[in-house]
């Protein structure tokens, strides 16, 4: 007998979904198409956020606007069968907010990533940590071009896509800077920086100026150490307690790993191979110091090849091999949508994207002030070494100040940082058996 739900249930059902806050810890998937009919090339696609626990299970859907309420625009997702740079997911670096861009153009559109921007604007969607969608920013950026990623600081909002470079804007704004000339695919707000990915000429997982621009002319200087070739989608970077230092990167259909070693990113091994086609990934330190990885393959944007999404943990720590490390799949997509990207959950409670195991403190260390501009007094608890060496880096993890035989006898220190550029830097104390990091603002 088919059964049905009682009205009152339905209000209250219907109620409680819409007060449903997301969960810290479970994945969202960015998800193009309905499910309902298989998807076609170049057609404009309804858009789904679907929220996972980490067993992979489904606990609830939110659906993008295909229609205009008032400010809020539509936002609809085509797929393509040659390229999968649409539709890439961030997370705000408080941890608050999710950020993503498509277009204001019904469900149905054809040709719809090569229309003109004065026809149909680029929207970005910005989701609260209740689920609560704002698609009121739009811009007439990207005209005939893709438009790829978005990410947010909470009031700035950075944009990538086909052509003309990186785009800065505000929420519920109209109007851009181009900040670079170079194009993008993936956008990350990293400890107070704009990361991007990119294939433009040599450039591939690069800073973006320094610490989060807004005006013309920046430069993408890839991260020392990593590679300038490659096809690298989504990436997040961990604090394993010495300053943002693991890397993790869907590159070239393959899951890399990197870790921060001499103010260079040294490679920890992949995993996968070539036909796993591994395109989005995102993951955190849980309570044991160990990263969860929640990695999208297999996606190739065709009937029954929508993508999948395994997990699995990296125990092995900083600077070691995760080659050995077997993924478990946990989600399939069905045969009529495509799982685009991956994000963890907004967590307001974070400070920043990066994850952060229990810090070691040994010397109790403290900048003073935190942000100035010149010099800086680091206090710590007393040592009798005089051999002790102090590395400052740049969010890009390049070594740019090294201060040796610094003696630790006095409890006390006097570093001047007059010569940095203002940004956002990582102060390690290191006395050769251990080693603190603090965060530094230059201003």
């Amino acid at each position: 007998m088919k059964k049905s739900i009682p009205l009152v249930l339905l209000v209250f059902l219907f109620t409680n979904c819409l007060a449903q806050s997301f969960t810290p810890g479970n994945f969202v998937v960015l998800r193009i198409g309905s499910g309902e009919a298989p998807l076609a090339a170049g057609i404009a696609q309804p858009v789904y956020l679907d929220e996972y626990n980490p067993c992979g299970d489904l606990v609830r859907s939110i659906a993008m606007p295909v229609s205009v309420n008032g400010s809020n625009k539509r936002l609809t997702l085509p797929i393509s069968t040659s390229d999968y740079t649409e539709g890439y997911i961030s997370r705000s670096q408080d941890g608050s907010k999710l950020a993503l861009a498509g277009y204001d153009a019904d469900p149905g559109t054809t040709g719809v990533s090569s229309t003109t921007s004065t026809a149909v604007k680029r929207v970005i969607a910005i989701v609260d940590q209740n689920g609560a969608v704002n698609t009121s920013t739009a811009l007439s950026a990207f005209s005939s071009q893709v438009i790829r990623a978005a990410v947010s600081d909470g009031s700035n909002i950075w944009v990538s896509g086909g052509s003309g470079g990186i785009m800065h804007t505000t929420t519920s704004g109209t109007t851009y800077t181009q900040i670079t000339t170079s194009t993008a695919r993936c956008l990350m707000v990293i400890n107070a920086q704009l990361y991007a990915t990119s294939t433009a000429g040599a450039s591939r997982l690069t800073a973006v100026g320094t610490g989060l621009p807004v005006t013309a002319g920046q430069s993408m200087v890839n991260l020392p150490g990593t590679p300038a070739t490659g096809s690298p989608y989504q990436f997040f970077i961990v604090n394993a307690g010495s300053g943002s230092d693991m890397l993790y990167i869907a590159d070239d259909n393959l899951l890399r790993k990197y870790s921060l070693s001499g103010g260079a990113w040294v490679s920890n091994g992949t995993i996968g191979t070539l036909g796993d086609k591994y395109r989005a990934l995102t993951g955190q330190i849980n309570s044991n110091g160990h990263v969860i990885i929640y990695a999208i393959r297999r996606n190739d944007n065709t009937t029954n090849s929508g993508g999948e999404v395994v997990s699995l943990t990296d125990s092995t720590g900083h600077n070691n091999n995760f080659s050995s490390l077997t993924p478990t799949l946990i989600v399939r997509s069905n045969e009529n949508n495509v799982f685009r990207s991956i994000v963890m959950a907004p967590d307001p409670s974070l400070s920043g994207i990066t994850g952060t195991a229990a810090e070691e403190t040994p010397w109790q260390m403290q900048l003073s002030p935190n942000a100035a501009n010149n010099k800086v007094l680091l206090t710590f608890k007393t040592e009798q070494s005089n051999n002790a060496i102090i590395v400052i880096t740049n969010s890009a993890g390049q070594v740019v100040k090294k201060i040796e035989g610094v003696s630790m006898k006095s409890g006390q220190t006097s570093v001047d940082v007059e010569a940095l550029v203002k940004g956002v830097y990582y102060l390690t104390l290191n006395s050769g058996n251990k080693k603190e990091t603090k965060k530094l603002v230059k201003l």
